[in-house]
């Protein structure tokens, strides 16, 4: 009993001087809840977090269950459980959805929500075992979905795509909606070895960071060089020209008529001279779909991140693509393993051949697209002189 009385007292001495900061100060915000604040300072006080994921709580209704929240040390802070959200496609969560969610919050959990995670979701936390099936209910007759948090499809995140950003290349929201249309029992019910995710961005930039978190990711892209407006590019001024010309790490881009010209074979869609541009330069027309495969953050080899599979022409395609991979993940996953571990273990050939595909040039890091490993004496001495002024190509 007297450590733990000396474990709050001293977690509760560090609390009181992260509370010292100026607002907005996450200490006095969480007293303004039921949050297990002494539980937090105890954890500071260890250095080691005493909430670690227990598995799922199976509860009527929702198939893929309720994340679990189990504390080490019971006698300073209760366990509880965390529900996921089902959100609308690129976050465009209503004040009246966000409204109804605090009202939850605050009827059964300790007053708070996690929005957004690092996955795009939202999460009412704190709820007691014994009243989730009530939640469950009521949730839903407020017109509300719970999220998927089993070995099942989890939540699918999308940037904005094209309804705010004049980057994208796709309706990421309507493709997450046709996701959901051909794929729904996949998010339902909890079929498969591990859990998979599926994160839409509608260009290069990807910030849904499908190509860094996601078992199965799409990115919105095009083929050849981006397209060029001339005469917004010369309104630019040669100065912020030539900062867009030296900004390209394949040298892809040149001088050409008081503007510029880009080789699109060159051209790995870094999107470094359209972020530079101010509008005058913008995605080529000629639209693709990018499809990453084996993106993860944990799991049994640790962070891993995607490898192209292949490039494609219509949505059809993507969504023909992504059940295909399903087949394979489901029949030759090991129990509690990522794509990502799969793909490790058998290799990406051995994954091919499983997806029934040639392995092409893409599905490989090309190296001539990396300016650490020129290729040719040639290009040696282009990226020396261009990087160097014409000094040595040592």
């Amino acid at each position: 009993m007297t450590d733990v009385v000396e474990e709050v007292a001293k977690g509760r001495e560090i609390v009181k001087e992260i509370e010292k900061g100026k607002w907005p100060n996450f200490i006095r915000e969480a007293k303004k809840t039921r949050y297990p604040v002494d539980l937090y300072g105890a954890s500071l006080y260890l250095k080691r977090d005493l909430f670690t994921t227990g598995g799922y709580v199976s509860v009527p209704g929702a198939p893929t269950g309720i994340l679990m929240r189990v504390t080490s040390r019971p006698d300073i802070g209760e366990s509880t459980n965390v529900v996921r959200v089902l959100i609308p496609s690129g976050n465009f969560i209503s004040s009246e959805m966000m409204d109804k969610f605090c009202d939850f919050a605050d009827k059964y959990g300790v007053g708070m929500i996690h929005a957004l995670s690092t996955s795009h979701n939202v999460e009412i936390p704190g709820i007691p075992k014994e009243r989730i099936r009530d939640f469950v209910v009521e949730f839903r007759e407020a017109g509300l979905e719970i999220g998927s948090t089993g070995d099942a499809f989890r939540n699918t995140t999308t940037c904005v795509g094209s309804t705010l950003c004049e980057y994208a290349n796709l309706n990421t929201m309507a493709m997450r909606d046709t996701f959901y249309d051909k794929f729904n029992d996949y998010a339902k019910y909890p079929t498969f070895p591990h859990k998979m995710k599926l994160k839409i961005s509608g260009c290069p930039l990807d910030c849904a960071r499908s190509t860094q978190k996601a078992d199965i990711g799409v990115v919105g892209s095009w083929e050849g060089a981006p397209e060029v407006d001339d005469s917004g590019m010369k309104k630019l001024g040669n100065e912020k020209i030539d900062a867009i010309v030296n900004s390209c790490p394949t040298l892809a881009i040149s001088r050409s008529n008081g503007g510029i010209s880009i080789r699109g074979e060159d051209c790995i869609q870094c999107m470094k001279c359209l972020r530079k541009a101010e509008g005058a330069i913008r995605p080529g027309k000629e639209k693709k779909f990018l499809i990453y495969v084996g993106g993860k953050l944990r799991g049994k080899k640790g962070p891993l991140s995607s490898k192209l599979l292949m490039k494609v022409d219509t949505e059809e395609e993507v969504m023909n693509t992504i059940e295909k991979i399903v087949e394979v993940f489901t029949d030759h996953a090991a129990r509690k393993e990522r794509l990502g571990d799969l793909i490790f273990r058998i290799g990406m050939k051995g994954f091919l051949d499983l997806m029934e595909m040639e392995p092409k040039p893409l599905n490989l890091k090309d190296l001539r697209t990396n300016v650490f490993y020129p290729v040719t004496e040639a290009q040696r001495n282009e990226i020396s002189e261009h990087f160097s002024g014409g000094g040595s190509n040592d």
